[in-house]
C-alpha cells in the first residue's frame, strides 16, 4: 500500500477510536487499472532516461558488481536516526552555501529538505567506498499526486501508484560538497516528476515487458558501475499529524494528545542485499526528523562523524 492508502487507513482508525462517523470516499479501480488508462492518454512524450535502461551486458556488469559487493562485505547495519530540526537547518545551510547564485533570478536554486537528506546520505556512502564509483539514487514517487485524471477523480483508487525516479551522480559529484548533490537530485526528480514523464515511464515499462524483453521487477536505469541507493520519503504522508488516537488515550499527555511521537519501518527479514537504503520516516510534531537507514559499517562511521559536526 502506498502512502495515500496508509494515510487513509490511519485516518479511519483515528475516527473509529474517537467514536466518530467516517466520511468514507468512494473506492475506485476495483475492475480497471487507472494507471494504464492514464498512460494510454494525454501528452505523448519520450521517457527522458529511456537510454539509461540497463539491459544486456550493462545489466550483467551491474549484477556482477552488486554480487561482488555482497560477497566481499555482508555486514549491513540498520539503525534509526533522530535529527533535530536545528541539525537539519545547519545541514541545509551548509548545502546552500555550496551553491552559486543564479544569474537570472539573483537567488540561489531551491533545494528541499528531502534533497538535503538525500545528498547527506549519498555523501556518506560515496566517501566510505574503497574506490570512487558513480551513485544511482532510486526514489519512489507517488503518481496519484501527479496524474490529473487520478487527482481529480470522484473518489480514491484502491491500488499502489508508486513509480520509480532516478538520480544519476558521477563519482566526482557524489564525493563532493552537499549542495551540488542536492541540486542534481532536485533537477533529476523535477524532470521525471511531470505528468507526461510519469506517463512515459509507464508506457516504457509496458513496452519493455512485452514479449518478455525485460522483467518489470528488474527494470533499472543506471550506470552499470554505479552503487544503487534506494530512498523513500514519507514526510508528505504526514503520519505524525494524520494518526490521531485521542479516543484511546487514558491519561492526558498534553499537547499532541493521542498523536504519534515515532513510528517504525523495517524489513521483516534481514538480508545482505538490502543495503545503502535510507527511509525518511517523517517530521514529528516539534519539527524534528526521524530516519531509518540500512548501511555498511563504513558509511555509518561517516554518518556519525557528520552528526557530531552538526
Amino acid at each position: 500500500m502506498d502512502v495515500m492508502g496508509q494515510q487513509a487507513l490511519l485516518r479511519a482508525w483515528s475516527l473509529v477510536l474517537a467514536g466518530r462517523e467516517m466520511d468514507v470516499p468512494a473506492l475506485l479501480g476495483a475492475r480497471e487499472d487507472a494507471m494504464e488508462a492514464a498512460a494510454n492518454s494525454g501528452v505523448q512524450e519520450e521517457y527522458v532516461i529511456k537510454q539509461r535502461l540497463l539491459k544486456g551486458w550493462g545489466m550483467v556488469t551491474f549484477g556482477a558488481r552488486f554480487a561482488w559487493d555482497i560477497l566481499t562485505n555482508r555486514t549491513v547495519e540498520t539503525r534509526v536516526i533522530y535529527m533535530p530540526k536545528a541539525a537539519l537547518a545547519s545541514l541545509r545551510l551548509q548545502a546552500q552555501n555550496d551553491l552559486a547564485v543564479d544569474e537570472e533570478t539573483g537567488e540561489k536554486p531551491f533545494i528541499s529538505n528531502g534533497d538535503v537528506l538525500t545528498a547527506w546520505a549519498i555523501s556518506a556512502v560515496a566517501s566510505s567506498l574503497p574506490s570512487p564509483r558513480p551513485i544511482t539514487a532510486l526514489h519512489a514517487l507517488n503518481a496519484r499526486f501527479r496524474i490529473s485524471s487520478i487527482l481529480n477523480a470522484p473518489g480514491v483508487y484502491v491500488q499502489n501508484m508508486a513509480v520509480a525516479a532516478f538520480t544519476f551522480l558521477s563519482a566526482e559529484i557524489a564525493r563532493g560538497p552537499l549542495g551540488p548533490i542536492a541540486l542534481e537530485n532536485r533537477k533529476c526528480l523535477m524532470e521525471q516528476a511531470t505528468e507526461p514523464q510519469i506517463l512515459a515511464s509507464l508506457r516504457d515499462l509496458k513496452e519493455q515487458s512485452k514479449g518478455g524483453k525485460v522483467d518489470p521487477a528488474t527494470m533499472l536505469y543506471s550506470d552499470p558501475n554505479a552503487v544503487l541507493m534506494p530512498f523513500t520519503n514519507w514526510e508528505r504522508a504526514n503520519f505524525f499529524e494524520v494518526a490521531v488516537f485521542g479516543g484511546a488515550v487514558v491519561r492526558d499527555g498534553g499537547e499532541g494528545r493521542g498523536k504519534l511521537v515515532y513510528h517504525h519501518a523495517s524489513s521483516m527479514r534481514a538480508s545482505a542485499s538490502e543495503r545503502n537504503i535510507l527511509i525518511v520516516l517523517g517530521k514529528n510534531l516539534e519539527g524534528n526528523y526521524w530516519l531509518s537507514g540500512s548501511l555498511l559499517p563504513a558509511a555509518w562511521v561517516k554518518i556519525e562523524e557528520s552528526l557530531k559536526d552538526l
